[in-house]
C-alpha cells in the first residue's frame, strides 16, 4: 500500500482516450487514480482504482488488472448495506439477495482479493449527489471528491476528462462541477 505524503499529487485519470501523455509529470510518491477497467489507451499504471460495484456492473463489468500496481487499493463505490437497503438504486428484494451472494464470488472471480479492499464512505456519495442534484454521480466525482475531502492539502490533477459516458450520469452537471473545483484552485485539469 503506497503512503500519501505531504507533497503527493494525486493524478486522477479519467477514461477518454489519452491525446497527450503526462507520464514525465508523476514523480514515484504521487498517487495515480484510474477507474473500472482502465482506458488502455493511457498506459499509467494505477495506485488506486475506484470500481463502480453495484448489481449490474458486477454482472456485465470485467477488470483487467494490466494497469493495476502490484499493491494497488481498490475503492468500490457500493458496499453492501447500500445495495441491501437500496441507497441509491431500486433494486428488487430478490436481485439484493443474489447480490449478497454474487459479490464475493465477483471479487475472487475478478481477482480483486488479491489487493487491498477499501469502500466509499456514504458521506463521500451523498455529498456528490446532492452538489449534482443527481442520485448517480459518476465513479469519477466519486473520486475526485473523495480525495479533496480527504486530502484537502494536496495537489490534485485531473487528465482524460470528457464528461461523457454512460446515459445514467448527468454528465453537464458533472463539468459544471470539474469547472467550478477548477476556478477555485482546488483541482487542475491537464
Amino acid at each position: 500500500m503506497k503512503t500519501v505524503h505531504p507533497h503527493s499529487k494525486f493524478f486522477i485519470i479519467g477514461n477518454a482516450n489519452e491525446q497527450n501523455s503526462i507520464a514525465h509529470l508523476i514523480n514515484e510518491d504521487d498517487i495515480v487514480v484510474r477507474f473500472n477497467n482502465p482506458n488502455p489507451n493511457c498506459t499509467l499504471m494505477a495506485d488506486w482504482v475506484f470500481i463502480a460495484n453495484g448489481y449490474t456492473q458486477i454482472r456485465h463489468l470485467t477488470i483487467e488488472h494490466q494497469f493495476f500496481k502490484p499493491n494497488a487499493q481498490i475503492f468500490f463505490r457500493y458496499n453492501k448495506n447500500d445495495i441491501w437497503y437500496s441507497r441509491y438504486q431500486k433494486i428488487p428484494l430478490h436481485k439484493r439477495i443474489k447480490y449478497l451472494w454474487r459479490f464475493p464470488k465477483w471479487i475472487k472471480r475478478s481477482h480483486l482479493d488479491q489487493y487491498q479492499i477499501n469502500y466509499l464512505p456514504t458521506a463521500i456519495y451523498t455529498h456528490c449527489a446532492y452538489m449534482l442534484t443527481h442520485k448517480l454521480p459518476s465513479t469519477g466525482i466519486l473520486a475526485i471528491d473523495y480525495v479533496l475531502q480527504y486530502f484537502p492539502k494536496n495537489k490534485i490533477i485531473i487528465h482524460n476528462f470528457t464528461n461523457e459516458g454512460w446515459c445514467e450520469h448527468q454528465w453537464d452537471g458533472e463539468k459544471r462541477l470539474l469547472t467550478h473545483w477548477i476556478n477555485e484552485e482546488r483541482i487542475e485539469r491537464i
